[in-house]
């Protein structure tokens, strides 16, 4: 992962140039699941007619009308034909315009899921057969950066188009693999492939945990972005920063313990118990040395507690996620003075601040729906219910207010964070802050692909919750932005349709990291005016982070597993 201060030689980006959309049908260039909600874009504001044709053989399967929709990002036509349930491969017809190719099937994001493992694969770290070195690296991992000692923390992933291993970060492999599995099954996913890379990436992680319980922060940080000898003793040796991750790691890092402990306990029981334990050590050492108080690490002490109780079954963890969770909905703004907004998470008890996170997303609305999928006969249960719906009619209203219907980066204290757009007396931005604009603000700055997905996923299970068809049309949005409907027609997901933006070359270490199918970007970022940017070559907005690899893989799952369409 990328970031202020990185060692090397800048890449010179140019501007990816907005598609000319009067003439370019904006479509998430993969396709659909028969059920979901399917639309498309083009500018302009005279409705007419469209079509839908199949392709072989050519013959129209649907008629429909474009319907003008404003909004902050443009003014643009929407086709809609979600009644198209047919399964095979279709054209949008717009007069003499046609779409290219698309899907509808019921698996039809599998081979993009079956991408994701590969892409781990790839980015594997050590004495690897299949990483994209082609050669082993690292084998010297590691020294301690506090008595120089050695300890072996090889294995694990490089996070992003870098040689670093943030446990912060790449332990969202762990997170997405495994819920890629307990999603799609083995019918779907190979699971021995699957718990083959959860194994690798673990044994960096059990290796990383110190004897308190709590995770090291890394290996190979900002000190370490190079290759190194693979002779252990030796100078070039990477430092081990053995201070703790940050609190969500931690948290997560006993959700994934969990995780994999469930599914090994068949077929490596030894295995599933050590793994079982770490976790357990891991959520000792959160609970008595570390109590979250902000809205992140609470929502991921949800999960994890939520994770424990159903691996090992043992009541004392269904009563900590509900602590957490009574917890996190005292930072919810329930009651809005005039014209709102309320629903949203403040960062922290001693801040106003709205929550807005680029790495871990909207771990608040996914917290909130893991404890009501566990813990439906909590006493406390309608209060969760009660926030998500609240949280989500938050989100419908502000995506509601562009084209796309995508969920905006985050609400500001400030009333015109840039781009003048206001809700209540709370700015909105759809795009992060670029770097230097304000302080208080991260010294960076990425692309919003994290941010969109983690809320689609969230969106996805509150549907199901609710039985609200409209947050599932909404959760398809946010991967419809991913994938190619958004103002540059540019998917930013390697190898998964076209238009794909130059990625991201570090000139810290030689040969840099290949272009990786399956991975996918930070995502389109924002100007100062907070209108759609996506610069070729910046890690900004090109660069792979395990965040957003896993976030899409996982959404891209939960809308295969839609009710009625799921693979016979």
């Amino acid at each position: 992962m990328a970031a202020a201060g990185t060692v090397g030689t800048p890449q010179l980006a140019r501007a990816f140039t907005a598609a000319d959309s009067r003439t370019t049908i904006l479509l998430n260039h993969v396709g659909f699941t028969p059920s979901a909600s399917k639309v498309f874009l083009v500018s302009g504001t005279s409705a007419t007619s469209f079509s839908v044709t199949s392709v072989d053989p050519v013959r129209e399967v649907f008629r429909g009308d474009l319907e003008p929709r404003g909004g902050d990002l443009g003014t643009y036509l929407l086709g809609d034909f979600s009644k198209v349930n047919e399964i095979g491969t279709f054209r949008i017809r717009l007069g003499d315009v046609r779409s290219e190719p698309f899907t509808i099937a019921p698996d039809v994001y599998l081979p993009a899921v079956r991408l994701t493992l590969d892409y781990f694969a790839k980015q594997r770290c050590g004495d690897s057969k299949t990483s994209w070195l082609g050669a082993p690296c690292h084998l010297d991992d590691g020294r301690r950066n506090d008595d120089g000692k050695r300890l072996d923390v090889t294995g694990g992933w490089h996070d992003a188009c870098d040689l670093r291993k943030w446990v912060d970060a790449t332990i969202y492999g762990m997170i997405g693999l495994s819920r890629m599995l307990e999603l799609l099954g083995p019918q779907r996913l190979d699971a021995s492939r699957v718990i083959d890379e959860l194994r690798w990436g673990n044994r960096y992680f059990l290796n990383m945990q110190d004897p308190a319980g709590f995770v090291m922060n890394y290996c190979g940080g900002d000190d370490g972005n190079n290759f190194t000898d693979n002779r252990a003793g030796t100078d070039d040796d990477r430092s081990i920063h053995v201070e703790p991750a940050e609190l969500p790691g931690q948290f997560h890092f006993v959700s994934a313990q969990a995780a994999v402990a469930r599914l090994t306990r068949d077929i490596d029981p030894k295995y599933a118990d050590r793994c079982l334990q770490a976790g357990l050590r891991c959520m000792d050492w959160c609970m008595t040395k570390r109590a979250p108080r902000a809205a992140t690490s609470l929502a991921a002490g949800v999960i994890a507690a939520a994770q424990l109780h159903r691996t090992s079954g043992e009541g004392r963890w269904r009563d900590q996620a509900a602590d957490y969770a009574r917890k996190l909905l005292e930072l919810q703004v329930v009651e809005a003075a005039g014209d709102g907004p309320r629903g949203f998470f403040r960062a922290r008890p001693d801040d106003p601040e709205p929550l807005r996170d680029p790495q871990h997303g909207n771990l608040p609305l996914i917290a909130l729906c893991e404890a009501l999928e566990r813990f439906a006969a909590d006493r406390d249960a309608p209060a969760w219910e009660r926030a998500v719906r609240t949280h989500t009619s938050l989100l419908t209203e502000l995506a509601e207010r562009s084209a796309f219907g995508t969920v905006p980066y985050g609400l500001y204290a400030d009333r015109n964070p840039g781009g003048g757009r206001r809700i209540g007396a709370y700015g909105y931005r759809y795009f992060m802050r670029r770097h230097g604009e304000t302080t208080g603000d991260p010294d960076w700055w990425v692309g919003i692909n994290a941010h969109l997905a983690s809320n689609g996923v969230g969106l996805s299970r509150a549907a199901r919750l609710l039985r609200d068809p409209h947050l599932s049309q909404l959760a398809q949005r946010q991967l419809d932005w991913i994938l190619g409907l958004n103002p540059f027609d540019a998917s930013t997901m390697s190898g998964v349709g076209r238009n794909h933006p130059g990625h991201y070359k570090t000139g810290a270490f030689k040969p840099s990291t290949p272009v990786i199918a399956g991975g996918v970007m930070n995502g389109i970022g924002g100007t100062d005016a907070d209108q759609p940017t996506l610069d070729a070559g910046s890690y900004n907005t090109c660069e792979y982070w395990t965040p957003m690899v896993s976030y899409a893989a996982c959404l891209m799952c939960q809308q295969m597993g839609e009710i009625g369409d799921r693979a016979p």
